[in-house]
């Protein structure tokens, strides 16, 4: 691919993937097409999920993700993989009012036939949440899931968070999915009376590993996005910049962004942003959903 010689701050070229209320998209490649699952509003539901042959342009919401069950709520950030002969929707979610864990539930159809919410982990108690769950394909062809776990121990949006990755074997038969035995779990981030990390997307380029993480209050125009690197799922990862922000032409409160590369080996993000300004938390809004491509540039990442 060709480097583009724009700066870090250019605004993007980023379409609109759905006016619809909707936000944390899942971007997922499956096939011959591309997946925004994400989590829903009152237009849209619970984890709707959209469709398109194309990684930008208009989205088609083409059904939900009907992992919900009696007992269970905040179904948040849901994320899809094909494995065999089932899809996997990774999500977050509250089981009786407690604080939110990582379950994944699995159908033979990409919307619709999901089982309920099956456990993968929790925060490790203290108030801990486990959310904002993807997945990572190793050159070796290993699934690693990788999620965040933290507490607002400070309160919101300041506390302690930790990006954690640990491998995945699936059973595309059966349509179950576990930790692999005897792999422990890396912590790629760990801050401490810090402002929020969260919504992890890792991805390949340039024989690095990208870590993309959403930072400070997704409630208001300041949350952004940020990226950190590292030689492998198991290094050090070392911040490399801040990838958008409100007042740089990518939309207000630009985050909760998912990084997926196409089979030509280009790369592209889908992200949310507030329809309007949202200077704070008691601002009416509606988030929505945004694809663009992401160049690199002098070895660093820019949405174009």
């Amino acid at each position: 691919m060709g480097l583009l010689a724009v700066s870090a701050g250019s605004a993007s070229a980023a379409t609109i993937a759905s006016p619809l209320g909707a936000a944390d998209p899942g971007f997922s490649r499956i096939g011959s097409y591309y997946y925004l699952a994400a989590t829903g509003s009152s237009q849209t539901g619970t984890m709707p999920v959209f469709r398109r042959s194309t990684p930008t342009g208009t989205y088609t919401k083409i059904g939900n993700i009907n992992a919900a069950r009696s007992g269970y709520s905040k179904f948040w950030a849901p994320h899809l993989v094909k494995r065999g002969n089932y899809y996997f929707a990774f999500f977050s979610a509250s089981k009786n009012g407690a604080a939110p864990c990582v379950y994944y539930a699995s159908s033979r159809t990409v919307v619709n036939g999901y089982s309920g919410p099956r456990l993968l982990t929790c925060g490790g108690g203290g108030g801990r949440e486990a959310i904002d769950a993807t997945t990572y394909v190793t050159t070796a062809n290993n699934t690693y899931l990788t999620w965040r776990s933290g507490v607002h121990r400070l309160g919101f949006p300041r506390g302690d968070y930790d990006i954690i990755a640990r491998m995945l074997t699936f059973n595309g038969t059966t349509g179950t999915v576990g930790f692999t035995s005897g792999q422990s779990a890396d912590n790629l981030l760990h801050r401490t009376s810090d402002y929020v990390y969260e919504a992890p997307s890792l991805v390949r380029h340039g024989g690095k590993v990208w870590l993309f993480v959403s930072r400070s209050r997704y409630d208001t125009n300041a949350y952004y996005t940020a990226v950190y690197s590292a030689d492998s799922i198991h290094g050090t990862f070392t911040f490399r910049k801040n990838l958008m922000k409100t007042g740089q032409g990518y939309g207000y409160g630009p985050g909760g962004a998912e990084v997926e590369t196409a089979a030509d080996g280009s790369t592209w993000i889908a992200y949310h942003v507030w329809q309007n300004s949202k200077p704070y938390p008691s601002t009416p809004g509606k988030r929505i959903l945004k694809t663009a491509r992401l160049d690199w540039v002098n070895g660093l990442p820019v949405v174009r």
